[in-house]
């Protein structure tokens, strides 16, 4: 099984975010174990709507630097860098805004090479170094795995909810 990697085409626009809510299903399963019922809803009412919107915004956007991996053919993975300006304080950044592998190609390298793919374009774009943000839940922990592997440091931050 060869992964393949990518520029995003618009046309996959779609089947991109249908795989996205596949991938962080379990993220949002977590969230919910951990806030409980009435806090989930207060804060995620609808999350299957806003993260659709949110990759579709993201690959419009930032559709240069959108990657898609694809094993035998099919699509099963994507991620979406967003390069920071140059500045008088500091180098260039380069975020790794998004990034989603379906669940029938996890443990299979995919999520590794796209991350491999978009630290390589940070590179090209100039960039001094990368930076990803994720949780610190269960649902997350492939995700913190994944990172750590590649060569990223965590910084530890807390985000706390309370019902009013």
């Amino acid at each position: 099984m060869t992964t393949t990697i990518r520029p995003f085409q618009p046309a996959d626009t779609e089947h991109l975010t249908d795989l996205s809510l596949r991938a962080w299903e379990p993220v949002y399963d977590a969230w919910r174990a951990l806030l409980g019922e009435a806090i989930y809803a207060l804060a995620y009412p609808d999350w299957r709507r806003i993260q659709a919107a949110t990759v579709r915004t993201t690959c419009a956007q930032h559709a240069a630097t959108t990657l898609v991996a694809e094993v035998d053919g099919q699509v099963v993975g994507f991620a979406s860098v967003v390069l920071g300006a140059h500045d008088a304080d500091g180098p260039r950044s380069g975020d790794l805004e998004l990034i989603a592998v379906d669940p029938s190609a996890h443990r299979a390298g995919v999520g590794r090479a796209l991350t491999d793919a978009c630290l390589d374009l940070m590179r090209e774009a100039g960039c001094a170094y990368a930076s990803v943000w994720t949780g610190g839940d269960d649902g997350h922990g492939p995700a913190r795995a994944l990172y750590e592997a590649s060569g990223f440091t965590a910084l530890p931050l807390v985000h706390y909810y309370r019902e009013l």
